[in-house]
């Protein structure tokens, strides 16, 4: 046991040397173990070191769920950097307030999200900017169905990008200790889409939560994470699923991996298991090791654990949908989830009613989405409010969470 073990990077590297060749994570139809996701992190804070990254800086890792985006955030910590963790579906303008709001100067991202956020928001100084290649780690239909997502038919743009790549020569310097009062992480992910709201950790409040997320579940080896690595679940469940030595299986949205790797523990949003139902049957999904799961996001309901354990038992698992085992900071906030996403309906009613055609709104969240009640100031004609309105909406808030319902009201 190493002393002042207070950071992730020595969390996840004591894991690692105990479960050197065992699998750490699955992802792109590739396995990697923890010796190798181990090696990756130091070639990444090297590349960091030799970038001008320093001790006490933040870096934006908007990124997907890939070996890169872990091996950036333990080879950040290791350095005594911070990593800003944004969500891989946030819009470039999401992604600008997110770093002022967290004090990132440093953005890395892959070639495609710079391109496109280079158009919308400005280019960034080369010091400023890293890029990685997530799809160097996948093969076959992953990394062809990636590259169609990411570039379409920006070939030229795609040229002009990979040359900004430069190789970074791995060097090995000496492990700093980290500071168990300093912050280890800063997230935003389901919490950020009208205004930036940073969910942070210390060091110390980050072990604390590590230790107790499979502290009553050592039998589990192997556990799917739908939870993108950028949400506050999610980012709590494979860093604690690392520094435990067990193996984290990524599958990118859908469950073609799921269902040839066949994992013991699922850790997923409430969506997630209302959709494995619908699609056990045409692959006959069924293994005998499944030991129940975890549900990150909404409320954990009666209806939701009785439904979610039966779909369990037809795909022949056992055991019974369980809440987190840790109590996130972002549950404390009255946010409406839409998977992943999350948005805070006091930030949207704040938000909207700075519109001049706006005296007052309420915003609540229903089955079928978002309803917004307004009360019209009478400035602006109806047709021009409805354009005012979207345009807001669209402009400050995440596309899954753009209001279904519109009632104009005299009063609220």
């Amino acid at each position: 046991m190493e002393e002042h073990l207070s950071s992730a990077y020595r969390a996840f590297r004591q894991s690692a040397y105990r479960n050197k060749y065992e699998k750490a994570l699955l992802f792109g139809g590739k396995n990697f173990t923890y010796g190798a996701l181990l090696v990756r992190a130091e070639y990444a804070y090297n590349t960091f070191l030799q970038m001008g990254v320093e001790e006490g800086d933040r870096v934006a890792l908007w990124l997907p769920d890939c070996p890169d985006l872990l091996a950036s955030f333990y080879g950040l910590s290791r350095m005594g950097a911070v990593g800003v963790l944004i969500h891989p579906a946030s819009s470039p303008c999401e992604v600008q307030k997110q770093m002022e709001k967290a004090g990132a100067d440093i953005l890395l991202t892959t070639a495609g999200r710079y391109e496109l956020y280079r158009k919308l928001v400005q280019e960034l100084p080369q010091s400023n900017l890293i890029l990685c290649r997530p799809e160097l780690d996948m093969k076959g239909k992953a990394r062809r169905d990636y590259l169609e997502k990411e570039w379409g038919n920006d070939i030229e743009d795609r040229a002009v990008l990979d040359r900004m790549m430069a190789e970074n020569r791995y060097s090995a310097l000496e492990t700093p200790k980290g500071d168990p009062s300093e912050q280890a992480v800063v997230l935003f992910g389901t919490s950020s889409f009208i205004e930036a709201h940073p969910i942070s950790y210390v060091a110390e409040e980050l072990d604390e939560k590590a230790n107790q997320f499979w502290k009553n579940k050592k039998a589990v080896k192997t556990v799917y994470v739908e939870n993108s690595f950028a949400t506050e679940g999610g980012f709590l469940a494979v860093h604690s699923a690392l520094a435990a030595g067990k193996t984290v299986l990524w599958c990118d949205g859908t469950m073609e991996q799921m269902h040839k790797f066949k994992p013991d523990f699922l850790v997923a949003t409430e969506e997630f298991f209302w959709a494995l139902r619908q699609q056990t049957a045409p692959w006959k999904m069924k293994w005998t090791n499944l030991q129940g799961g975890f549900q990150l996001g909404k409320e954990l309901t009666d209806l939701m654990q009785k439904f979610a354990s039966r779909t369990m038992q037809e795909c022949g698992g056992r055991g019974a949908l369980e809440a987190c085992p840790v109590a996130l900071k972002v549950q404390q906030q009255s946010l409406y989830y839409v998977g992943d996403f999350g948005v805070r309906l006091s930030d949207m009613e704040q938000k909207l009613a700075t519109l001049p055609s706006i005296s007052a709104c309420r915003v609540s969240a229903e089955g079928g989405g978002l309803r917004l009640r307004l009360v019209p100031s009478g400035k602006e004609p109806a047709g021009k409010m409805g354009k005012s309105i979207a345009l807001c909406c669209r402009r400050e808030m995440n596309p899954r969470h753009l209001p279904k319902f519109v009632e104009i009201c005299a009063k609220l």
